[in-house]
């Protein structure tokens, strides 16, 4: 067979073989020649809270003439066709139809000026519609989760989105005062950690999203110490009440990113004025610094005396 192959009648006999397919290739990819492509189709302009009795088609049968190479193209390409729909929506219910008079100039419109359509399939689109009842409703988070060491979270969890739109009749969404997630557990969150959370839907429910995502920030924190004067409120003028011990330290935890933005301005340990059968004052320690998560005083309880 090499030998033969070799032999210069049977090179020349291939390479007229390969110009023929050559030939034959270029003529068919410009002669004329008829070919059925699916096409997507797009709506656009439908409310979220329409509902069609039938689902519209996703895609057409279009069958086109154009030469073979351009109608390859299209075929390798497959333009979406879009309509817009919005003006046919307009009643809470009703009957949508695109007639093939909507249709055959949109489609027209993704193809070349010399392709002619042949058919499309379906010709027209028929569907009935009803609008459902709306009401946006917060999300509510069903999760647990524990923190690695010396970590503590920087804010409480956030949802992203906080809220949902949902759909359906009146009397089904006005039962409905929040949608949750499903449950969820994270162990040893560090620094910033995010998880995507299905939402439960309700029978008889459609909503505008599914899901949503949860994000944790951590960051490890550290003790800070002041020792700080304990003050009476409320006091009568002209007396002085004297407090055993007078002094106590409080202990902060803050996080390491806040560090410096915690000073002993920040806190006050006071006592309420005595009644006369009190014979000690519970200490109470006030703070304003948001960056404060927990606090200790080393004093809960003083004794007092009053002098007039």
């Amino acid at each position: 067979m090499w030998i033969w192959m070799l032999r210069k009648d049977a090179f020349i006999y291939l390479l007229f073989v390969a110009l023929a397919t050559l030939f034959w290739w270029g003529r068919a990819m410009s002669s004329q020649r008829d070919l059925t492509i699916k096409l997507p189709v797009e709506y656009t302009g439908i409310p979220a809270q329409v509902v069609f009795e039938h689902p519209l088609p996703t895609a057409l049968d279009i069958t086109l003439r154009d030469n073979g190479r351009l109608l390859r193209q299209i075929q390798h390409t497959r333009p979406t066709i879009q309509i817009a729909i919005e003006d046919k929506l307009k009643d809470s219910i009703g009957v949508m139809v695109l007639s093939t008079d909507i249709i055959r100039p949109k489609v027209q419109d993704i193809l070349p000026g010399s392709t002619v359509i042949q058919q499309i399939n379906p010709e027209e689109i028929i569907s009935s519609f009803h609008k459902e009842a709306t009401k946006c409703v917060p999300i509510k988070l069903c999760a647990q989760w524990t923190l690695e060491e010396q970590y503590q979270l920087v804010a409480p969890p956030q949802l992203t989105p906080t809220e949902v739109v949902i759909y359906g009749t009146q009397q089904a969404i006005d039962a409905i005062d929040s949608i949750s997630t499903d449950s969820l557990f994270v162990e040893k969150i560090v620094d910033t950690q995010q998880r995507e959370i299905p939402l439960l839907i309700p029978e008889g429910i459609r909503m505008q999203t599914t899901t949503t995502t949860v994000t944790w920030t951590a960051e490890q924190f550290t003790d800070k110490s002041f020792t700080l004067p304990i003050e009476v409120e409320d006091a009568v003028a002209g007396e002085v009440i004297y407090l055993f011990p007078k002094n106590t330290v409080v202990t902060v935890r803050v996080g390491i990113s806040h560090f410096t933005q915690v000073s002993d301005k920040d806190i006050r340990a006071v006592c309420k004025y005595p009644t006369q059968t009190q014979t000690t004052l519970p200490v109470h320690i006030e703070y304003t610094n948001p960056y404060i998560t927990q606090i200790r005083t080393s004093v809960r309880e003083v004794e007092y005396i009053i002098e007039r």
